[in-house]
């Protein structure tokens, strides 16, 4: 570029700035808003990918129904690409003190599944542990309940562990911890004790790290571990399999010896018990032939007979104890023998029982924690598709405008340069710096606040929801690269098809001015009667809003597009702040539930007593945690089961999305509600599987699909439980309704007083910490309104800009004619106004279907929206958008009183 055209250059930035930093601005905020939310998901699947690394989460999760020993492990850990295998012991109990918890109790690991200790020691003796963080203070003492099972109690070596420590644990990254047969189903925290707190035989799961760092949810990750399961399937099925063989050669070998032990006890008993039998049977004959012969003398030798029947009395008291000795013996003998034959009869039946074992292979997608990361972690990734096109858009739509403009205005000055001989490619260079150099800028600033601000805003909403982790600033190089395509696109691009078709004319074109555009009528001229009853001024704003169809689709869409952000953002607001209400007023419409223990399938008297004294009605159902089976995945649920529906609306209502009752599920049934039916592809028809803890497994046919918005629930029949599982499921939990006008807090107090009540909570509650809890996505809301807000004003300012600068010499004229200030603000800005009204209807119209998009996007875990936007929303878009038209009036205002009259009507020739 020449010096004299690079000191115009320059000189043009000075003294046009504002339409330098209009490009620069509009540029900044798209780059901005498109690199922050694109940058969002990454920074967060880093952040949690260094910790989840840094702590070596496990890779696979290996269960037996005949559990491992150390035998195993060591084979697990020579298997080809193994970093780490360990075994662990975990089983779930109940605390009494110091508060009534169903903790999940973990054996520490050495190289996997590491926690983060947040406050205290690690536990150093088989009696200390350390708990989850902000569950316990350290210090306490955590009591096991006697209420829990024997193989639980035995389990541990001993019933009270000192809390020595805090820690964050990398196998639950999020809120939920997991799925119980234990208490209600719900476990409340986790507790890990060392090795030797417990007594057990074999580890109950063994856990498996690859050698590999891959970042987590990422295709080298997946790629890596594709083929993988069947093959650990087929190592962990040996080691079973040998454990098995032992178990049985064992079992089989102790029967046998059992039945030669009976045999040989048979035979030697039986020996000694004929042995006995035959003296008492020679003792009895030596006894008769005594008595015959005394009989013959008793008659004549009196004294010789008495001596006699002594002696033989003596000796039948010794033949009849001998006889009751013997007796005894036998029936010492049979019992021996009895036992024995059903000692070995059940171990029969025990080894025919002796199942071969099953062994399960779970990866990291049966993590509750990492596999709701994956997806909740998408929220802003879903926005990112949409939002960022608008602002590109107009980004795009200003840089055109403003350099067309500029362009138009410097024809003059580019006939010169040409007729100087400088070069296309000079001259075109000069206009390319100018937006060029503006969107460079835009583009620096843009990309570092936004990569910067935006992930760290929004992942301060998910700290709710998942572990407090430090977030590393992420540098994009390949999004950085992109951001800056786009921006010279927007710009240079622009202004390069804009020069191209200026300079295509010679020089003696360039300096003279265009030729107006020939007049044409407006539609509006041909009607008649209402165009005679407008005031001339009025005719005039009419005729230049529908003349210059270029300027009026540019204002129509960048004035559309901020309305339609606007009406996106508020919308946002209102599905997510309002959620709680719907849910707790208008479906979930029970004053309480409570959770019950040791009840069973009938209700204690006492505990019938206290409902029927503190509350208008109930409803008793079972409840659990239950896993969701969908393709190689699973995703804990709620399942709900009642033995009636029949006043189920008294408490909780069945209804489809569009607002219609539905029918309650029948045997072999189920309703699910509309989150599990979105996310994860149950539709009305399907069969639906459901897994417990225990590998239960249940298959229903889904008749339903209801509204809810509160987390992933099931209903079903509890007679179709007890067809599937072979038992009865307990009831274990409750609806209530108070009595009118009774103190809610007093009826909780007084229900949980009950032994069988562990706790009551109160919907009204729930629903207000939960709105809490959910104004903390204000934060996306906030930035998506103040984005839009900027880009409304500079879209709004820049084009106003235009539009005046275009006109200077029409401006200058009617001031020359005697116009007032007002007068003359009026009949250049009285077409923004309408503009702008134009524009925001069409704002509205494309606000709702851009606003329904992201919420079909946008998925929080627990939490399932509903879109919607509030009256008062449309509302405030179109206040704020002839706000901002406001403001920008007021800014041209003094630029409009800063024309000078004799300088702009000054002859151009």
């Amino acid at each position: 570029m020449g010096s004299a055209v690079r000191k115009t250059t320059l000189r043009e930035i000075r003294g046009t700035f504002g339409r330098f930093f209009a490009i620069l601005a509009i540029i900044a905020l798209g780059v901005g808003f498109f690199t922050g939310v694109r940058i969002t998901t990454p920074a967060m699947v880093n952040t949690v990918d260094q910790y989840l690394n840094e702590k070596q989460l496990y890779d696979y999760r290996l269960l037996s129904t005949l559990g491992w020993q150390e035998e195993d492990i060591t084979d697990f850990r020579s298997r080809p690409d193994v970093r780490a295998a360990e075994g662990a012991y975990s089983l779930d109990v109940m605390t009494i003190s110091p508060k009534e918890y169903v903790l999940r109790v973990h054996s520490l690991t050495d190289n996997i599944n590491g926690l983060r200790l947040t406050e205290g020691r690690m536990p150093q003796s088989p009696d200390e542990c350390i708990v989850e963080t902000k569950k316990f203070d350290i210090g306490s003492v955590v009591t096991i309940s006697p209420e829990n099972s024997d193989s639980v109690k035995n389990a541990l070596k001993s019933d009270k562990f000192t809390v020595v420590g805090t820690a964050d644990s990398s196998m639950y990254i999020n809120f939920e911890r997991g799925t119980t047969s234990v208490g209600n189903g719900e476990i409340n925290a986790f507790m890990y004790l060392p090795k030797e707190a417990f007594d057990l035989d074999v580890y109950t799961e063994a856990y498996i790290r690859f050698e590999q760092d891959f970042e987590i949810y990422s295709d080298e990750y997946e790629s890596f571990m594709d083929g993988r399961d069947k093959q650990w399937e087929n190592f962990a099925q040996s080691r079973a399999d040998l454990r098995y063989d032992d178990i049985y050669s064992e079992a089989e070998e102790k029967l046998n010896e059992g039945k030669d032990e009976l045999e040989k006890n048979r035979s030697e008993g039986q020996e000694k018990l004929d042995s006995a039998k035959a003296d008492l049977d020679s003792a009895k004959t030596q006894l008769d032939e005594q008595f015959a012969q005394l009989e013959q003398i008793k008659d004549v030798m009196p004294e010789q007979y008495a001596a006699g029947m002594e002696q033989y009395n003596s000796g039948y008291e010794e033949y009849l104890s001998g006889l009751a000795d013997y007796e005894s013996s036998l029936a010492d003998f049979e019992k021996q023998i009895s036992d024995a034959e059903k000692d070995i009869e059940k171990g029969e039946k025990d080894l025919e029982k002796l199942k071969k074992p099953e062994v399960f292979v779970l990866d990291r997608n049966t993590n509750i924690g990492y596999a709701c990361f994956e997806s909740d972690s998408e929220i802003v990734a879903q926005v990112a598709r949409i939002f960022p096109v608008f602002f590109i858009l107009v980004a795009a739509l200003v840089c055109m405008t403003t350099m067309s403009r500029m362009v138009e205005e410097q024809r003059t000055q580019i006939g010169v340069f040409k007729a100087l001989g400088y070069s296309e490619g000079t001259i075109m260079g000069k206009f390319m710096f100018y937006s060029g150099s503006a969107a460079l800028l835009g583009c620096v600033l843009g990309y570092g606040a936004g990569t910067y601000l935006f992930p760290k805003i929004i992942w301060k909403t998910y700290e709710l929801m998942y572990l407090k982790l430090p977030m590393p600033y992420l540098f994009d190089k390949k999004l950085a690269l992109i951001a800056l395509a786009v921006s010279l696109i927007c710009s240079v691009g622009t202004t390069l098809f804009t020069c191209r078709l200026e300079l295509a004319e010679t020089a003696a074109g360039l300096m003279r001015p265009k030729a107006p555009k020939a007049g044409k009528r407006v539609l509006l001229e041909y009607v008649g009667f209402i165009w005679k009853r407008l005031k001339f001024l009025h005719k005039v704003s009419i005729r230049n809003i529908f003349r210059y169809k270029k300027r009026f689709f540019m204002m129509i869409l960048g004035i559309g597009g901020c309305t339609a952000l606007l009406v996106t953002g508020f919308g946002l607001k209102d599905s997510i702040a309002g959620f709680a209400e719907m849910q707790y007023d208008e479906i979930q419409i029970a004053d309480a539930s409570a959770n019950l223990r040791n009840v069973g399938s009938e209700l204690p008297q006492e505990l019938k007593d206290v409902l029927a004294e503190n509350t208008e009605d109930y409803s008793l159902l079972y409840t659990g945690s239950w896993d969701l089976l969908y393709g190689k995945k699973v995703k804990s649920v709620t399942v709900n089961a009642a033995d009636s529906f029949d006043n189920m609306e008294k408490y909780f209502k069945f209804r489809s999305m569009d607002g219609i009752e539905l029918a309650p599920p029948a045997d072999g049934e189920a309703i699910v509600s509309h989150s599990i039916s979105e996310r994860y592809g149950i539709k009305k028809g399907d069969i639906m599987k459901l897994r417990d803890e225990n590998m239960r497994e249940l298959e229903v046919k889904v008749t339903g699909v209801f509204e809810n918005h509160v987390y992933n629930v099931v209903f079903i029949g509890r007679d179709t439980m007890k067809e599937q599982l072979g038992e009865e499921v307990p009831i274990n939990y409750t609806f209530l309704n108070f009595k009118e006008g009774a103190d809610t807090y007093k009826t909780t107090a007084a229900l949980s007083k009950n032994s069988n009540i562990s706790a009551v909570l109160v919907f009204k509650d729930l629903r207000d910490r939960l709105s809490k809890m959910m104004s903390s996505l204000d934060y996306i809301v906030l930035i998506v309104i103040i984005c839009a807000a900027g880009l409304a004003f500079i879209v709004l300012y820049n084009l106003t800009n235009i539009n005046i600068t275009e006109r200077v010499r029409e401006i200058a004229t009617i001031k020359v004619l005697g116009f007032f200030r007002r007068e003359t603000s009026s009949y250049v800005l009285r077409e923004n106004l309408a503009l702008t009204a134009i524009g925001t209807l069409i704002g509205i119209g494309l606000g709702i279907f851009v606003h329904r998009f992201v919420m079909a996007q946008i998925r929080v875990d627990m939490v399932d929206f509903s879109a919607r936007v509030l009256p008062k929303s449309f509302v405030y878009s179109v206040l704020l958008t002839f706000l901002f038209n406001f403001i920008v009036d007021l800014f041209m205002e003094l630029k409009l009183e800063k024309i000078n009259m004799a300088e702009s009507l000054k002859s151009i020739e």
